[in-house]
């Protein structure tokens, strides 16, 4: 094994940059990431951590991350919600996305979280297969979840209703 799980650093903030901008441009959203190095280091790294997140290294670089944070559920306490779990292309099938979930999962674990919870885009069936193959459940189609957002743009029109 070429690679190492660890937690991120202030440090990584700009090369977390550069990963999160390649998972958007993955998943056609180029223009999606509004977020700088210097806000993932104030709001990972400040007075109050607003995520966590593990990389993966190889050779002082890094090669993916999985990004997560802790919620609450009424109905079965603690959760972790992992946000985001890329790999770089050309270092897929080597076992890094399963260990950087893996990482997530202990995390989870170690404070006694009920579950992991996460999405994936519908389009996506090579992640959606490895969640699968790893026993994670389809909410949408099992249970009848759908997943809802407001930008800010809504959420201030919705306080002036």
């Amino acid at each position: 094994m070429g690679f190492s799980i660890r937690n991120a650093v202030k440090t990584d903030c700009p090369q977390l940059r550069g990963l999160i901008q390649e998972l958007a441009d993955y998943e056609k959203m180029p223009d999606g990431p509004k977020i700088n190095a210097d806000q993932l280091e104030e709001d990972g790294f400040g007075a109050h951590k607003y995520f966590h997140c593990k990389v993966a290294e190889e050779e002082g670089k890094l090669i993916g991350f999985a990004l997560f944070f802790f919620t609450y559920s009424t109905w079965e306490g603690k959760c972790v919600f992992m946000e985001d779990l890329y790999v770089q292309p050309e270092e897929r099938g080597k076992g890094i996305g399963t260990k950087l979930w893996q990482s997530v999962i202990e995390a989870g674990l170690q404070v006694n979280c009920a579950r992991c919870n996460f999405q994936c885009l519908d389009w996506n069936a090579s992640s959606i297969e490895f969640y699968e193959r790893a026993g994670a459940v389809n909410l949408s189609a099992a249970e009848g979840w759908l997943s809802f957002r407001m930008d800010r743009e809504v959420m201030q029109a919705f306080l002036n209703k």
